[in-house]
């Protein structure tokens, strides 16, 4: 499934649903870096409704944080799902990701 793009509090949101995986880091490499470079300060990642994440959809995210914080920009995390939430958790990540298993899309949750 593609990202899905909108705005909230003049920043822009992607949201991410369904899978998270190999099977669409190919797709959504490009996609993601795109967006962050022609993003101001902001960009908001709303993984609340991501039913899968692997460890090639994790470097994609790694690889976002590192990038946003070399640009001086912020990447938030709007919401994160059980299954992001268990990844995290069982590679001692959820503190290096700032990922609040009770954060839902309107309370925001930095990464860079």
């Amino acid at each position: 499934m593609p990202l899905t793009q909108s705005t909230r509090d003049g920043h822009l949101l992607l949201l991410v649903s369904g899978g998270f995986t190999i099977f669409q880091a190919a797709e959504y490499k490009p996609q993601l870096l795109g967006v962050l470079d022609h993003t101001d300060d902001v960009l908001e990642l709303d993984l609340s409704d991501c039913d899968e994440l692997d460890t090639a959809g994790l470097q994609l995210l790694l690889l976002l944080r590192r990038e946003a914080a070399a640009q001086y920009k912020q990447l938030l995390l709007g919401g994160v799902s059980p299954a992001v939430q268990n990844v995290l958790n069982m590679l001692q990540l959820q503190d290096f990701m700032h990922a609040d298993p009770a954060a839902s899309p309107t309370s925001l949750q930095g990464l860079a």
